[in-house]
């Protein structure tokens, strides 16, 4: 990878260090970068060796830390650089990482998404995106088919490719007929098999059941409840400044806009019909109900190893975790594994298994705020927190499965101690009995409690040690 090739296309672009501050690409000259902070309007030079040492070194050894220390003093520009290099995810550390996928830096953004009328580029409050669809799992992750039904690509689908690292994904529900969350986008586009049907009546009579196809994936840290769900009827009721956002695009950029909504017969507000659309920032703002979720994200950091010692409470009213139709053919590790795993129906039976369990002995089960690690199950009991980790388990995965959720469980807990201040309890839940006995015997030593849903109805929630 070529640091100098890779700057070129970002002249006059703002992009975002790992922490969320704007940089913008003012030039790129023979031996330096010029990059314009809110501390440095002006712009200041950066060599560009120091871009192509971290590319060098994410090329060779698939992850870099972004700090002073292995960067130097302009590390948060040079990460920000290498967030744009597709493939390259941020993993939830402290001093953060940068990780590239092979497989995801070999693909180039196809020429239908970057043939798109990105009339946002540029401006670093255009950043807010809507989901219209009627999926029950909104919220884990946006994917989408490569094509529509008549094999076309389509705006609705490759504005994906657009949505970067830090992005806010607001959630339009077509069967509540509301925006009722968000979440954050992280990470970069995946290709795998989606299993879609169009919305269109005539589209789903003509192909049937649902098939796979080729799709794209992106991943996202959520979903996260909006305090007050914004209905189409409240959206409908305050329709002026949503007209208002709309003729001041129309006016100032020519071409598509992928505008979320439009006005039927010049009248009544009605959302599109693409699945991802471009929300302007004048939309977000003029709506309180969405602003609180901006200044919500704002103040939080993007991943989950953010060290606040602000005493706070644990979580949020428990999310039911549903599921969503997931070919298995998606490799795990090309995204988050809990992402993935998410949408599987034996985790979410396990979860909700355990939710109603906890329910039962009088506990309420969380769910993670913004600033928490992205945990499935947590709760109070008997003076101190737990954090529960879900894994769907086969005797074919049981023991990959129970390595990762391992991991998983050991890294929430510390951080939610970071977090609260609190003992924190870790608990493994698998989904069935595991034929190796010596998981129980390891998370034993390790202070983690292992159960499974068949021993739910034993166990003392209250109890702060493993068993």
């Amino acid at each position: 990878m070529d640091a100098r090739e890779l700057l070129a296309p970002l002249i006059g672009r703002t992009i975002t260090t790992v922490t969320g501050r704007p940089n913008t690409v003012v030039a790129v000259g023979d031996n330096d970068v010029i990059v314009a902070t809110s501390r440095s309007p002006a712009g200041t030079p950066i060599p560009i060796r120091w871009v192509q040492d971290a590319l060098d070194r994410l090329e060779a050894d698939g992850d870099v830390e972004i700090s002073v220390d292995a960067l130097g003093f302009r590390s948060a520009f040079v990460g920000a650089a290498l967030l744009t290099v597709p493939g390259v995810t941020r993993l939830s550390s402290s001093p953060p990482r940068l990780r590239l996928s092979a497989q995801d830096a070999r693909a180039q953004i196809p020429a239908e998404a970057a043939a798109l009328n990105a009339w946002w580029e540029g401006d670093v409050s255009e950043r807010y995106w809507l989901e219209i669809t009627d999926r029950v799992d909104l919220g884990v992750d946006l994917h989408a088919p490569q094509r529509d039904a008549s094999g076309k690509p389509t705006s609705g689908y490759s504005l994906i490719w657009r949505v970067q690292p830090g992005d806010l994904v607001f959630h339009y529900d077509k069967n509540a007929r509301s925006i009722h969350s968000w979440s954050r986008a992280v990470g970069g586009v995946t290709e795998a098999p989606v299993i879609w049907l169009s919305h269109r009546a005539t589209t789903r009579r003509r192909i049937g059941n649902p098939i796979p196809q080729p799709g794209w994936w992106l991943d996202l840290d959520g979903p996260f409840e909006l305090e007050r769900p914004l209905t189409l009827s409240d959206l409908r009721a305050r329709a002026e400044p949503i007209r208002r956002a709309l003729t001041d695009l129309q006016r100032r950029h020519a071409g598509a806009l992928y505008f979320p909504f439009f006005f039927y017969g010049g009248g009544e507000l009605r959302p599109m019909q693409p699945y991802l659309n471009k929300l302007p920032a004048a939309v977000v703002t003029a709506f309180p109900e969405l602003a609180v979720a901006v200044a919500e994200a704002a103040a939080t950091e993007p991943v989950v190893g953010n060290l606040d010692r602000t005493a706070q409470p644990l979580g949020v009213s428990y999310r039911l975790a549903a599921v969503s139709p997931l070919p298995a053919t998606r490799d795990a590790f090309t995204v988050d594994p809990a992402i993935v795993e998410r949408g599987l129906r034996g985790h979410a039976d396990t979860q909700n298994a355990l939710a109603a369990s906890l329910e039962l002995s009088a506990i309420s089960p969380r769910s993670p705020r913004a600033d928490e690690p992205n945990f499935d199950l947590a709760w109070e009991a008997g003076g101190a927190i737990s954090v529960a980790e879900v894994k769907s388990t086969t005797p074919e995965n049981e023991e990959r499965q129970l390595r990762l959720g391992l991991g998983q469980v050991l890294r929430y807990r510390q951080l939610l101690e970071w977090k609260h201040r609190r003992a924190v309890r870790g608990v493994l839940v698998a989904e069935s009995r595991p034929r190796d006995e010596s998981w129980r015997d390891l998370c034993v030593q390790l202070g983690v409690l292992f159960t499974t849903p068949e021993e739910f109805g034993g166990r003392p929630w209250t109890d702060t040690h493993p068993a």
